[in-house]
């Protein structure tokens, strides 16, 4: 039970940050940077196992160099695009 806790969680979280990172991607500073890493990192945990989590991942990563570099509207476009990833919808 415990996982599908964990799931429908995710699910949630999932959709409603879809729409909070794209209001991020246009004026992006560092806190958005860091609140966005968070929220990816945490749906990462929650996701299952695959390609997808895999990608998302990777994004993330991405997402980090750029905001380590400064350029946060760059960062917040790539945590965006993992949680499209981790929610199935290209």
């Amino acid at each position: 039970m415990r996982f599908g806790n964990k799931a429908v969680f995710a699910a949630v979280a999932l959709t409603g940050l879809m729409f909070v990172s794209a209001a991020y991607a246009a004026d992006a500073n560092l806190g958005d940077c860091v609140h966005m890493s968070k929220q990816v990192a945490s749906a990462i945990d929650a996701a299952q196992p695959g390609k997808a989590k895999d990608d998302a991942a990777s994004l993330l990563r991405a997402g980090r160099s750029y905001c380590a570099v400064s350029m946060y509207k760059a960062g917040v476009e790539s945590y965006s695009r993992a949680l499209t990833v981790l929610s199935g919808k290209s």
